[in-house]
């Protein structure tokens, strides 16, 4: 895969309640509402004694995530613990150290689908087209970077090399 896959590393609590980092206290507890009601077992349509004993440790889950995430001591420890798990794994969420390219730096190709996709030869190793990013990519993983445009890390499909890719979102001349 050439970007950081949400199931290669187990999900935070943030990811279990389908939040930002960043949401406030009064977005947690709407998400934590919705997540509790869409897995009870008396909304599930046909529940069975498995998904019944799925939904309970699921639901343990989701109210492990909204005490932790609402108490302000416990969600700093938590994300503190959270940055230092990631970095050990070898990710690098800020993307701060690698080298940065730009989007436009890319080669683009559009697909017989219509779907766009970009490639660049890694610096590193001189693999062609070895770092790849399609439409996809862009729009389910990339980050906001604080000023108006995004962010994805992405790692070359021959080496260990990961980069950091800037973008901007790209505005339809039809609307």
């Amino acid at each position: 895969m050439s970007y950081i896959d949400d199931n290669d590393i187990k999900k935070s609590y943030y990811d279990i309640l389908e939040i930002s980092p960043s949401s406030t206290d009064s977005e947690i507890k709407i998400a934590y509402r919705e997540k509790l009601l869409s897995t009870h077992p008396d909304k599930q349509s046909n529940p069975t004694s498995t998904t019944t004993s799925s939904s309970s440790s699921e639901i343990e889950v989701i109210k492990d995530a909204y005490r932790t995430l609402i108490d302000p001591i416990l969600r700093k420890t938590y994300d503190e613990s959270l940055l230092k798990s990631i970095q050990r794994q070898g990710f690098n969420v800020t993307g701060e150290g690698l080298d940065i390219y730009d989007l436009n730096d890319f080669d683009m190709n559009e697909q017989s689908d219509d779907s766009l996709i970009w490639y660049k030869d890694c610096p590193r190793c001189h693999s062609l087209k070895s770092i790849c990013l399609t439409e996809t990519d862009l729009e389910e993983h990339g980050t906001e970077d604080g000023i108006g445009g995004y962010n994805i890390i992405v790692q070359c499909s021959s080496c260990s090399l990961w980069i950091k890719v800037t973008y901007e979102e790209s505005i339809d001349e039809d609307d």
